[in-house]
């Protein structure tokens, strides 16, 4: 009987001591945006661990970053796209405490119209566009090779480029990752100009091409910046991927 006392004042123990230890948010979080960046501040009624996840879908909020133990929390956000818009929540590791949105300035001014979501991620697949001659020379155009922008620019996370490249860089025969990366930025603009099959997903952006003779698949957030690229085993790989077809003639922007 003594022993099952114990018990039961043990358990009383670590439930009250639960309880009290709970995490509560102070306030709401205040969020300074830049055009590039952005910086999260909230506070919490105990000091505690500080974690930030954030993207451009609420229901996928890939990215992430993390702070001291504190009661202040403070994490700095840097890489982001002008004139978009982010979802975000904070909290614990182990305790969402809020979500909301945030909006970076720039981009298109406020007089004109917001252009459509294909037309940003395509403005974003094509760096440093520039407006073409009025009558560009055709010779210079067909012997000019198409040269891929650095991969700090083409590749969506460059953490992740090394396990990419690891796992299929051998399909191309890639080599080094930012040769693989440059052959990802290359076979969309190949996708673009034979027309390939291509899909945009209009959740979150992301457009997705794909060469059936090649059985080449490659996919590109809506930064426009390469997330993915292989061959895919299965021949119904295609078919199973979200998004609406789009082609060659409707990715034209001005």
């Amino acid at each position: 009987m003594k022993g099952f006392v114990l018990l039961f004042i043990s358990t009383l123990v670590v439930i009250f001591g639960s309880l009290a230890n709970a995490v509560e948010l102070i306030g709401q979080p205040q969020i300074a945006p830049a055009a590039t960046a952005a910086t999260i501040n909230w506070k919490t009624d105990v000091d505690c661990g500080t974690r930030l996840q954030y993207g451009l879908n609420a229901a996928q909020l890939d990215r992430k970053a993390e702070g001291a133990v504190s009661s202040t929390h403070q994490v700095a956000l840097e890489g982001l796209t002008p004139g978009t818009t982010y979802h975000y929540s904070v909290g614990t590791s182990r305790t969402k405490l809020a979500t909301g949105t945030f909006t970076t300035p720039g981009g298109v001014a406020a007089a004109t119209p917001a252009p459509s979501l294909m037309r940003r991620v395509l403005d974003a697949i094509v760096p440093d566009k520039k407006p073409a001659p009025a009558a560009p020379p055709p010779v210079a155009k067909a012997t000019t090779p198409l040269k891929a922008p650095p991969t700090r620019q083409t590749w969506g996370h460059i953490d992740s480029l090394q396990d990419h490249f690891d796992r299929h860089g051998r399909d191309f025969s890639s080599a080094s990752p930012d040769d693989y990366a440059a052959q990802a930025w290359l076979f969309l603009q190949r996708a673009r100009a034979e027309n390939l099959p291509m899909k945009l997903d209009d959740t979150d952006g992301s457009l997705r091409a794909f060469d059936p003779k090649t059985r080449a698949f490659a996919a590109y957030n809506s930064s426009g910046r390469t997330k993915t690229y292989f061959r895919p085993e299965s021949s119904s790989y295609w078919q199973r991927q979200p998004g609406r077809p789009v082609k060659s003639s409707d990715l034209r922007f001005k």
